[in-house]
């Protein structure tokens, strides 16, 4: 499988996170140019399946971990999915993810893509 479609399996999170990362730690993970963009909805996505009880906030925070500081993800520095992803993948550092801050997460990214 190419690289490009490994990550946005990663973004999605379409398969157990673990397969994927197997299929990635071959990998660098610098790049000259991002592969694919974090995009809200990838964030939405993930949150929802926190909501339906499909994923756990540590799934969440390791798939956060997976996506954080990887050259070959992009995303807007402008948008807030980077502070997001930061958050995510670092709780002990900012806040945990609960069903409330979720809520709020959301609400945050309720006017981007």
């Amino acid at each position: 499988m190419d690289r490009a479609r490994l990550i946005a399996e990663l973004l999605g999170y379409e398969r157990p996170l673990r397969d994927v990362l197997a299929d990635l730690a071959p990998l660098d993970w610098d790049s000259d140019e991002p592969l694919a963009e974090l995009k809200a909805s990838h964030i939405r996505h993930v949150l929802a399946r926190y909501f339906q009880a499909e994923l756990s906030a540590a799934q969440i925070e390791e798939w956060a971990n997976a996506i954080e500081c990887r050259e070959d993800i992009g995303y807007e520095s402008s948008s807030p999915e980077g502070d997001i992803i930061f958050e995510l993948a670092n709780p002990d550092m900012t806040a945990q993810l609960n069903p409330a801050r979720a809520e709020q997460i959301l609400r945050l990214l309720s006017g981007n893509s």
